[in-house]
């Protein structure tokens, strides 16, 4: 992303003015403690920052770091949050699992076209 980008994404208010940083040469980005590595297509897909409790709890407990989410998987849980909210509730981890049902997607790994 480039910093025109991110000064977007602040606009939009995705995240807060200051808190967003592109790539610095990096190949596998480098985060410290109180960063969080996300693709642009999370905000799409409902992401803001500061996060809900609710997507800590869903990280920990699935033992996974925001990185390793895919966009479908963030647009399924702000749904969720925002069904809930509707309804004047907290997004609960139990009722997550409930209702949606994890499924693991291993990588396909095939004959390389030339």
């Amino acid at each position: 992303m480039t910093q025109e980008m991110i000064e977007g994404l602040e606009k939009a208010g995705c995240f807060a003015k200051g808190k967003g940083r592109p790539q610095q040469g990096e190949t596998v980005p480098r985060s410290g403690v109180a960063d969080a590595v996300v693709f642009k297509d999370f905000f799409a897909c409902g992401l803001r920052f500061p996060a809900v409790r609710f997507l800590r709890e869903v990280l920990e407990n699935f033992k996974v770091q925001l990185h390793h989410l895919t966009p479908n998987s963030i647009l399924t849980l702000s749904k969720f949050c925002w069904a809930c909210e509707s309804y004047g509730l907290e997004p609960d981890l139990d009722t997550f699992c409930e209702h949606y049902e994890l499924q693991r997607q291993p990588k396909k790994l095939g004959k390389r076209q030339p």
